[in-house]
């Protein structure tokens, strides 16, 4: 028997796949911050220096 996949459940799945995208851009995000502080370790203490101010510490 085929089952037959409703509306909802389409819009499961696309969620699914929305969220999972908006991950990779995350990741990939995070891997090119990684990656340029190889190139430009000035940048990337400033960045930390950033995030450590608008985390209070």
């Amino acid at each position: 028997m085929h089952k037959v996949i409703t509306r909802n459940e389409k819009n499961g799945v696309r969620i699914f796949f929305r969220r999972k995208g908006i991950l990779y851009c995350f990741a990939l995000l995070v891997l090119l911050l990684i990656f340029s502080s190889y190139y430009a370790p000035d940048m990337m203490i400033a960045m930390t220096n950033q995030v450590w101010a608008l985390c209070g510490w």
